[in-house]
């Protein structure tokens, strides 16, 4: 239903965002235009968007970085538009995260069209996901001696963001813990930085697991929600002193 694709807009010439938000609206549309990148960042905490509008060329910060910290912290459809069209041009669009690359100048009806399918294409697969199936065996978290093993297998030490990554996730095993609620808890902060820092961290968990236990570690992503475990994990407490 075209009421519920709320549209953040990112433009900063006038007379184009005021023309493009006049349009929109008057067929059903919803936007919140904004002028610049600090604003978008701004709108964000205040509204959910079903799809964000990106000029690249901003004067604080290119659209191409939007992108990225959208596609990382959000679940909203990006359509890049850009008076660039060289083959380079959609290639950067599409690597930072763009579902659509639109090149200006923008007939209004086809925005619009671009929005509603986009739109309706995300709204229908938002339907809550199940929770994962559990792989086979065991594995253990011990706080104390920062390490990880699976059943029997030697230990893997850990280090104290891997730790508490493990930890967040094995309050949960089998369902997503949303990202942001992993980087407040990492990184005390919700941003593009501290979103790429848990994305190394990710990679790099899973690399020293498979290379020190030649097994793979289950620590799966979920597209647009954020990490979940699963398999069967727990929490050894403490011996008593």
């Amino acid at each position: 239903m075209s009421a519920a694709i709320n549209v953040i807009l990112v433009e900063d010439d006038p007379d184009l965002r005021e023309s493009v938000v006049e349009w929109m609206e008057l067929h059903g549309i919803p936007v919140c235009a904004v002028r610049n990148a600090a604003e978008f960042y701004q709108a964000l905490p205040n509204r959910q968007f079903r799809v964000a509008v990106i000029d690249v060329g901003l004067p604080d910060q290119e659209g191409y970085v939007l992108a990225e910290y959208a596609r990382a912290n959000t679940a909203m459809g990006i359509i890049i538009l850009t008076a660039r069209s060289t083959i380079d041009d959609k290639l950067r669009g599409y690597q930072a995260g763009a579902d659509i690359f639109m090149v200006k100048p923008v007939d209004c009806r086809e925005l619009a069209a671009v929005i509603h399918s986009l739109g309706a294409r995300l709204q229908a697969a938002a339907a809550p996901a199940a929770p994962a199936t559990l792989a086979g065996g065991h594995w253990h978290i011990s706080p104390t001696l920062w390490e990880l093993r699976l059943d029997d297998a030697p230990a893997v030490t850990l280090s104290q963001k891997e730790l508490q990554l493990l930890e967040l996730l094995a309050a949960q095993p089998g369902s997503a813990v949303p990202k942001r609620s992993i980087l407040a808890r990492l990184y005390q902060r919700d941003d593009y930085s501290s979103s790429r820092s848990l994305d190394t961290l990710v990679r790099r968990l899973r690399a020293k697991i498979l290379r020190q236990l030649g097994q793979e570690l289950p620590l799966r992503t979920v597209h647009a929600v954020g990490y979940c475990f699963a398999a069967e994990i727990s929490v050894e407490e403490a011996e008593p002193v």
